[in-house]
């Protein structure tokens, strides 16, 4: 369980794409013995290189580990197909692949684990998000002050809500916009208060949508080829949850798939579930960024 390693800055858009060269160019550039060369290198403040650090690795753009020059980050693979095709993180098959690592990030991203798998309120203010986060750390034996899971929401909300207008024609140069903004899945109302927004089976490319289902269920797949609607609407960490599908959405999608011949749908006397054609998860992104990328 952890709060505030981010330091409060947001993810931005812009800083991915800045995290994937920099890592390319120096895989040691985010190890704190590093830290001014990074400042120079990126071109941000050094508390702003600590929050790359941070983000980089719990929306999967990075793995980190250590060697003998200290601490080492290597690009994913699908940060490696993002950083080849969609190097300026401009489609939004890229955005749900990073918001799906982060929103299932339990351990390093609490929030946002948090919010999209337990939270269940539809609408909600600031107080009303920061109680329900207080009262489950509590719960789960955490011991962050309230005032720091209030800082918590603001940093939830600011990768996802844009105090601007929207244009994705702006975005490369408008890195003060959320990362994630363009996704809508906060929206904000008025009036202090917020929404989880429904999305809606045209919010999601069919092939990101498929590569997610197969990575979420990869050791289950190992030996059951079946997997049942309903743990896809409700499981944790499954695409229902951190995608906010309706079960009608859900059911659309499926629908899809099956027209293109990767699953078939059955319903066994109410059970609803569907079996699996034969299916790679990394096939599937490669042939999508493929696609995107001509």
């Amino acid at each position: 369980m952890l709060l505030n390693k981010h330091g409060s800055f947001y993810i931005r858009n812009g800083w991915p794409t800045k995290i994937m060269d920099a890592i390319t160019d120096d895989n040691h550039i985010f190890s704190p013995n590093n830290e001014l060369i990074a400042v120079d290198a990126i071109g941000v403040g050094r508390v702003m290189i600590k929050a790359m650090r941070y983000w980089a690795c719990v929306m999967g753009i990075a793995n980190e580990g250590k060697d003998q020059l200290g601490i080492v980050h290597s690009l994913t693979s699908i940060a490696e197909l993002v950083k080849r095709y969609d190097p300026y993180c401009i489609d939004k098959g890229t955005l749900w692949l990073f918001h799906r690592h982060l929103a299932r990030d339990c351990d390093n991203a609490t929030a946002w684990n948090w919010a999209f798998n337990i939270f269940d309120a539809p609408t909600f203010s600031k107080d009303e998000f920061a109680d329900a986060l207080y009262a489950y750390i509590q719960r789960e034996g955490g011991s962050y002050a309230r005032k720091v899971v209030e800082k918590e929401f603001d940093c939830f909300k600011n990768t996802y809500v844009s105090d601007q207008t929207f244009s994705i024609s702006k975005i490369v140069e408008e890195d003060t916009i959320p990362f994630f903004a363009p996704l809508k899945l906060i929206e904000y109302k008025g009036n202090g208060r917020f929404e989880k927004r429904k999305i809606q089976s045209k919010d999601v490319p069919l092939d990101i949508f498929w590569a997610c289902i197969l990575l979420d269920n990869k050791d289950h797949l190992l030996e059951n080829r079946q997997i049942g609607i309903d743990s896809l609407l409700e499981g944790s960490n499954q695409v229902g949850k951190y995608m906010n599908l309706s079960y009608s959405t859900l059911l659309e999608l499926l629908q899809q798939l099956e027209n293109n011949r990767y699953i078939s749908l059955v319903n066994n006397f109410g059970n609803r579930y569907f079996e699996v054609h034969d299916a790679v998860a990394e096939d599937i992104l490669e042939a999508y960024y493929h696609t995107i990328g001509r």
